[in-house]
């Protein structure tokens, strides 16, 4: 089974325009109010922005945001729809200095990442979030990986891997206290989203 970042980057690029149409209009509006809700300051990371929508409501709401993506495609769509320039990064390897966000929201590229390289991904949050910082990561509630085709998309394969809620919280309870978890229902879709934040 393909999953590697290459497939992945590739994918986003090929349906970033597709991806954007369908997605902007979603906002997280209680999720993205709490996550503000939590911040002692005002400089945060969208990780895997996207086509900016979350990006363009922490703007909007006087937040000093930088926008990462590993896709061009989706960069691209985030300038054109957010008027925000995100910067081309891996989540993995991040050339941000220690400490230096207050925050980081992670809406769903955590599932982009292969398994093998996701306590790493943390590790990097973990680094660039200053002490008191708050991180939001919120992936696919299920078990293994899966290639998925969506016809809303053209059928490009997507490899989503998923998470129970007990193997996230794994994951950031070795760096991170657990401000809240849950396992959230959105139009048929299962979601685990964690609150965490680093002492």
């Amino acid at each position: 089974m393909p999953n590697t970042i290459n497939d992945a980057i590739q994918a986003y690029d090929e349906i970033a325009s597709l991806y954007a149409d369908y997605n902007f209009p979603k906002l997280l509006q209680f999720q993205l109010n709490k996550f503000i809700s939590l911040l002692v300051g005002k400089k945060i990371l969208d990780a895997g922005c996207g086509p900016g929508r979350d990006l363009q409501y922490f703007n909007e709401e006087g937040l000093d945001v930088t926008g990462i993506d590993i896709s061009k495609g989706m960069l691209r769509e985030c300038k054109r729809r957010a008027g925000i320039m995100g910067l081309q990064m891996d989540m993995r390897k991040m050339s941000f200095q220690d400490n230096m966000f207050d925050g980081i929201w992670c809406m769903s590229s955590l599932s982009d990442i292969p398994r093998e390289d996701s306590e790493k991904t943390i590790n990097e949050f973990y680094r660039i979030l200053k002490r008191g910082g708050v991180v939001y990561i919120a992936v696919k509630s299920g078990d293994g990986t899966e290639i998925i085709k969506k016809k809303k998309y053209n059928d490009m394969p997507r490899v989503y891997v998923y998470y129970k809620q007990h193997e996230l919280e794994g994951l950031l309870k070795k760096k991170f206290v657990i401000i809240s978890s849950n396992t959230i229902n959105d139009q048929g879709t299962s979601w685990v989203e964690v609150f965490a934040k680093k002492i």
